[in-house]
This record gives C-alpha cells, structure tokens and sequence, in this order.
C-alpha cells in the first residue's frame, strides 16, 4: 500500500513539473505575427542602408498584416519604424501622424513602453522647430515612462540636452549622468551621447579638465560603432575641453576635419578651419 502511494506521489510530481513547465513555454506565433516581424526586419536593414523608399514599403506591409490581426503590439513597432523612416525622407507630419497614432489611438492596447518611446520620439522630431512642443512631449513620455522603461536612459539624454540648450549645465550634467545609469551596457551609440553631453556640460561649466574622461570614452564607443558623426562631434569637443594646450586643440580639431571632409560634412569642415584658424601658433 505504501509502495503504492509512494508511486502515485511521484507520478503527481511528474505531471505537476510537466504542467509547470508546458505553462513556462511561450505561446506559439502565429503566421501573421512571423510574417509581420520579417516585413520589420527587412525594413530595418534597407533603412540602414540608406535605402528609404524599400523600408518605407517593408514597414507599410508589416503594418497592414500586424492590423488584420490587431497585433497591438506589432501595430505600433509598425508605426515607430515608418515614423523613423517619414523622418528622414524629410515628411515630419506623416512621421507625427504615425506617432500620434501610437499616443492617442484608445482602442488598442499599446504598452506604456510603446506609448513613451511614441512621445519621445515626437519630442526629438520636433525639438528644433518648436522646443515647447518637444518638452511638452518629453514630460509625457517621462510620465508614461515612470521610474522604469526601456526608453528611459533615452529620456534622460534629451532632458540633458534641452537642459544644456537652455543655458542649464548643471541641470544638463546631471540628467546625463543619470542617463548613464539607466541604460542598458549594450546600447553603446546612447551611452556614448550621455557621456557626450556630460563632457559639454563640463565644458559651459567651465572645468574642461573634467570633461577629459568622459568624452574620450564617448569617442571610443562611437570609434568602435563606426558613427562618423558622433566621432565628429567627439573630437571637437575634445579640441574645445583642450582649449588651455593649444597643440592639443589643434591636433583634435585637425583629426574632426579629416573626419569631416572623408564623411563630406560640409558644415564640419568649415567649422574645424575656423578653429584652427583661432589656434596661436
């Protein structure tokens, strides 16, 4: 009898653990979700290519499979990637409208995650063109957003570089720094704009040595994400923080300049001779 009971107890165990695991296993995608994700995949690669028109396209179709199935979430990864794509065919309203598509769309469930990223991307859209409107975008992704959300360190690099435009550098150092700390150690492009923006708020603090560290971790990460523009900017600011050892300033901005003129950044290249030319020999 005991032997028994014994034998049922384990085979309670064993299809209680199956029950456990079969519950651990995630749900199967359906073939629209798969179809969705691979129109989203391929969009990103043509996008990175430069190749607009074909990521316009790709985004488009896996909009319009994720919404035959209302896929709330593929719906709006769908709409962030056009509205990225609008942005740089130079079309900010469609870009917007898409956006707000995400924002204020109450009949589909987007994630507060989702939504957040919507408005900061609206926020950065339009920052230069109306700075009202993209702080006033800014605090609802940072409501949304709360203490917690994958687009927070990114929120907190915005609020530092608005900070830093306003004329804030102490404000601005300290959202930065803050940024720096809430994004993921993988996402190297953002946590080389946080450290990017620490070393200009050191520089309108007037303590360049301070801004040193910072920014020549910010030039190593873009170095090694080969992001010419950053580099760039890195580069200049390195020149700027070096302001008291002129040969130091001039061998910086020597090396922006041949990034600028490989890259045909116009504007970069006549920037750099302008302060080469404030350089005393």
């Amino acid at each position: 009898m005991r032997r028994a009971l014994r034998r049922a107890a384990v085979v309670a165990c064993v299809v209680a653990a199956g029950l456990l695991a079969a519950c651990s296993t995630p749900p199967a995608r359906s073939t629209a979700q798969i179809r969705a994700q691979g129109f989203n995949t391929q969009g990103m690669d043509r996008y990175k290519a430069g190749d607009l028109p074909h990521a316009l396209s790709y985004f488009e179709q896996a909009l319009q499979v994720a919404q035959s199935v209302e896929d709330d979430d593929a719906i709006a990864v769908a709409r962030l990637n056009l509205s990225m794509v609008y942005l740089g065919m130079g079309r900010q309203d469609e870009a917007l409208k898409q956006l707000d598509g995400v924002l204020d769309d109450p009949r589909l469930a987007f994630s507060n995650d989702r939504r957040a990223e919507a408005a900061l991307r609206r926020a950065l859209a339009v920052r230069a063109g109306d700075p009202t409107a993209a702080a006033q975008a800014l605090d609802r992704a940072d409501a949304l957003c709360g203490s917690r959300c994958a687009v927070r360190g990114k929120i907190l690099n915005l609020k530092a570089y608005l900070a830093l435009q306003a004329g804030r550098a102490e404000e601005g150092l300290r959202f930065a720094q803050q940024a720096q700390g809430a994004l993921a150690k993988d996402d190297a492009l953002e946590r080389a704009n946080a450290l990017r923006l620490q070393g200009s708020a050191y520089i309108a603090l007037r303590t360049p040595a301070a801004a040193a560290a910072p920014l020549a971790e910010a030039l190593k990460l873009d170095k090694a994400a080969g992001a010419s523009e950053k580099i760039y900017q890195d580069l200049l600011l390195l020149g700027q923080a070096s302001a008291d050892r002129p040969e130091l300033a001039r061998d910086y901005w020597t090396r922006a300049r041949e990034v600028a003129l490989a890259a045909r950044n116009e504007a970069g290249v006549e920037r750099t001779a302008k302060l080469l030319a404030s350089v005393p020999r």
